[in-house]
């Protein structure tokens, strides 16, 4: 007997914020609309946290986090291979251009349309997989 069944894949998104509250409210905003949501306080955790993730779909990063700054972080993911199909959106409160190896640059403080717009054009929502057949 077959079992056909649906597993629906949850994007992954890397979220690299040092403020608390506003990582917890990004953070429950992205879940709310169906992804995964993995954290980390600054670039040098964001590293540790992508070693052990499938690729994400995308990783949001604060520009201005302490220890290996967004910017430092930015250089690695571009240097190293195993992050090539990474997406990056950049979030910084100054003003100034956006980094050459990033999709998208937000504005801090961070509206919430702004960064559900931006997260659903470069990190496409939940979709159900292919049906597949379990034989018992």
């Amino acid at each position: 007997m077959a079992i056909v069944t649906h597993v629906v894949m949850q994007p992954t998104v890397l979220l690299v914020e040092d403020d608390p509250d506003l990582r917890g409210a990004m953070a429950e905003a992205l879940q709310d609309e169906g992804y995964d949501v993995a954290m980390a306080i600054n670039g040098r955790e964001a590293l540790r946290v992508l070693v052990s993730l499938e690729v994400p779909c995308l990783v949001l990063v604060d520009l201005e986090t302490p220890r290996v700054q967004g910017l430092g972080l930015l250089e690695t993911l571009q240097r190293d291979a195993r992050f090539e199909q990474s997406r990056v959106v950049a979030m910084a409160a100054e003003p100034g251009p956006r980094p050459a190896n990033v999709v998208a640059l937000l504005r801090k403080p961070v509206r919430l349309k702004d960064l559900m717009a931006t997260v659903q054009e470069h990190c496409p929502g939940p979709r159900p997989e292919v049906p597949r057949r379990i034989s018992r």
